[in-house]
């Protein structure tokens, strides 16, 4: 999302309050869990420098043009699954990767 409307991690990091270790450690998949907190402070933040970052953030997690809020129950349950199986894939190339820390 940061990549495709050429928003600086570094600005998304300032507004939200993760560090940017944790952010390049999350991107990068060598760890750096997120929470839903946090998930949602980095969403807010990129939102303010670009008002498109929910419907792009929302296409990579499976929908078409529609930000998170504006989805249906059933959409957002569609993308719930999405992440699931892209997480369980990601586990399955590293399992090291499920381990916290």
């Amino acid at each position: 999302m940061l990549k495709e409307l050429n928003i600086k991690a570094q600005d998304v990091c300032d507004i939200s309050g993760v560090s940017k270790s944790r952010l390049s450690q999350f991107r990068s998949g060598r760890g750096g869990d997120i929470g839903v907190r946090s998930l949602d402070s980095l969403l807010e933040a990129a939102n303010s420098i670009n008002p498109d970052a929910s419907k792009v953030f929302a296409k990579f997690l499976g929908s078409d043009s529609k930000t998170i809020d504006e989805m249906s129950i059933v959409e957002k349950g569609q993308l719930i699954v999405n992440l699931a199986k892209s997480i369980e894939k990601s586990a399955l190339n590293d399992p090291q990767s499920l381990k916290t820390a």
